[in-house]
């Protein structure tokens, strides 16, 4: 029989020690949490990065577009200036025609040439199509023969002008040098055309100077490549390629673009291909850039090559130090494991060694037990939390207060009520994206049966919107009614808004003074979307801008513009909120949709429009966010 010591000791009980079980179970644990944690961290800082690389190619594209419908609007405005002249120099060609009996090749061109080149900077030519698309007389020998038909979208448009009545203009725009120019890469020209009395034939003058060359060359495409190259680390290249494929910026120019560029600019849909033999995404987006009084489409193409090398090498870099840092943890968490089951085993063995020690007979041994004064602190430091975690929440609550205290402070800047125009209609709305917004309208009585209706939109939303909104609004306010000129109104504004807060922001602005007794709408659209005008014949016309934004460039000059306004008319000013606002899969409402609307409402009260936009586009986003402010303004002319 064995002795009682031996039943009872410790070398006599079999099983593992809690010391071995309690290190491998610690170490297990750390190196799970090491692992499950560094892996979590690795997905999201590589997300981080993608996210960044997205959203730097995000900007990247939506700069480089609005850049180059930038660089093509100034294009415009000075193009236009010489349409006059051209329209005088085309009635007298027609003139000429008519004198000929109608006749083409009774027509003397040269001569009649040397009778308008005086009107006109540079060179001027000739030119006569026929039903064909072909020109059959020019004086340029050159290009006799040239069968437009080969250019499909040219040849409707320009039977289109030999079927009507109107004068045409293009912009400024390569020619065709002969019958083997297919892609159209000729020196910069400017065509206008006109019908002749008999619709047999297209009149077609062009100007050929040296000053188109100059002028593209201070609004230059390839500054907007240089710029887009030098804010994307990301961006391998950038082209702009026009509408026959010809590259105007960007490498290789000069060149003829590839297939890819011209199925794009055939099917007015930008596209996106990926390249993994050298880690690259070429983004083909159409710019549309169609002008319906023009013959010639003016798209083009902007294709970005977007290079993933510093991405990937970004992500291997993380990789590489979270499994550095995951190893070393591991290395330090397993030593911890095994030093803290030491630590808590011989403890234990203690307790166990006093317990053996007061079962032996000694009761006035007492057991020594292990300090617990971290729960202590464990409970200090969470009633520290609780009270961090009240005050952020107070916190939070206030500044949702002040928010709204804005909000109301910011609601009190807008008209209480519209003006009471005799035989007119107002009506108008807002709604900001945030709490605060940056769209603000106004109206001001200039006395005498004059009225100035405003609408504006600051760019950006939220606080820093609202506060540049309040002074924009004030100050243009402030200089309304002490200036009777729409145009000076505005150049005043923006000099002010300068002089206050410099150019940290700008902001587009269509003002218009309304005269009761004209009845007539002179106005000044400063980079503002143009306001659409519905004609009580349905017919639909768009007021264009007719300067920059305020509050961003010292010195300019803003052109007014007077409209007629007869009953039945309706007029529609709105913000940007309003063309932009996306629904859940990322379409736009669009300028189309608004038309739509304006005109299935054409009949009902000025509220009634306004009301019936507001729900459209509500309709339209569904349950997707607002991202921009949204502001209406609507005139009726009474019957």
């Amino acid at each position: 029989m064995k002795p009682a010591d031996d039943l009872n000791g410790s070398t006599g009980i079999p099983g593992r020690s809690i010391q071995a079980i309690l290190a491998v179970s610690t170490a297990l644990i750390i190196i799970v949490v090491i692992v499950l944690a560094l892996t979590v961290s690795y997905l999201q800082a590589s997300d981080d990065a993608a996210r960044e690389y997205d959203a730097l190619r995000g900007y990247t594209e939506q700069n480089g577009v609005e850049s180059v419908r930038l660089v093509d609007t100034g294009l415009g405005l000075i193009d236009e200036e010489f349409n006059p002249a051209m329209k005088e120099g085309l009635l007298e060609f027609s003139r000429a025609y008519s004198a000929a009996s109608n006749d083409p090749s009774a027509v003397d061109l040269d001569t009649l040439k040397d009778e308008l080149a005086p009107g006109f900077p540079g060179e001027v030519d000739l030119y006569i199509i026929d039903t064909d698309g072909i020109i059959r007389f020019s004086t340029v020998p050159d290009v006799l023969g040239v069968d437009f038909r080969r250019y499909p979208a040219f040849y409707t448009r320009l039977t289109a002008v030999r079927e009507g009545d109107a004068f045409a203009a293009d912009r400024v725009v390569r020619s065709i040098e002969d019958q083997s120019d297919l892609n159209v890469s000729g020196r910069l020209r400017k065509f206008a055309y006109l019908p002749s009395p008999d619709h047999r034939f297209v009149l077609e003058l062009g100007i050929d100077t040296p000053e188109f060359a100059d002028v593209r060359s201070q609004f230059s495409y390839t500054d907007v490549v240089r710029v887009l190259m030098q804010n994307n680390p990301d961006l391998a290249g950038v082209r702009i390629v026009d509408v026959y494929g010809n590259i105007v910026a960007g490498n290789d120019t000069g060149e003829i673009a590839g297939a890819d560029v011209m199925r794009v600019l055939q099917n007015r849909t930008s596209t996106t291909s990926d390249n993994p033999a050298d880690s690259t995404t070429s983004r083909l987006i159409y710019v549309d850039l169609r002008d319906p009084p023009t013959v010639t489409d003016g798209s083009m193409v902007l294709e970005l090559v977007f290079d993933r090398s510093r991405l990937d090498a970004v992500r291997e870099y993380l990789l590489v130090t979270y499994l550095a840092i995951g190893l070393a943890a591991a290395l330090v968490g397993i030593a911890l494991a095994f030093g803290l089951s030491r630590y808590i085993g011989t403890a234990i063995g203690a307790v166990i060694d006093d317990a053996d020690r007061i079962a032996a007979g000694d009761l006035d041994h007492t057991i020594r037990g292990m300090n617990t004064a971290e729960f202590v602190r464990l409970e200090r430091s969470i009633n520290r939390m609780v009270q961090r975690i009240r005050h952020y929440s107070e916190e939070i609550e206030r500044k949702e207060s002040e928010l709204r205290i804005a909000a109301e402070i910011q609601t009190s800047f807008l008209p209480r009520t519209t003006p009471e125009i005799r035989g007119c209609e107002i009506a108008a709305f807002t709604h900001p994206a945030k709490e605060v917004g940056g769209d603000f309208y106004d109206f001001v009585d200039l006395g005498e049966g004059r009225y100035a209706l405003i609408i504006a939109d600051v760019a950006g939303k939220g606080v820093p919107a609202a506060l540049y909104m309040a002074l924009s609004r004030t100050t243009v306010r402030t200089v309304a009614r002490g200036c009777n000129v729409a145009s000076e109104t505005v150049r005043r504004s923006n000099e002010t808004i300068i002089e206050d807060a410099g150019s940290v922001s700008f902001v587009t602005l269509l003002y218009a003074v309304f005269d009761e007794q004209a009845r007539t709408l002179t106005y000044v659209n400063a980079g503002h979307n143009p306001p659409v005008l519905r004609r009580r014949d349905g017919a639909v016309e768009t007021l264009e801008p007719t300067g920059p934004v305020i509050g961003f460039l010292e010195g300019v000059e803003f052109e007014e513009v007077t409209v007629p306004l007869r009953p039945g008319d309706l007029l529609v000013f709105y913000t940007d909120g309003v063309t932009e606002a996306e629904n859940e899969d990322g379409g736009m409402f669009g300028e189309e949709r608004l038309c739509a609307v304006i005109d299935a409402a054409a009949s009902r009260s000025a509220p009634e429009v306004a009301g019936a936009i507001r729900d459209a586009v509500a309709a339209f986003a569904g349950d997707a966010p607002q991202f921009d402010d949204i502001t209406v303004v609507v005139l009726r002319i009474g019957d």
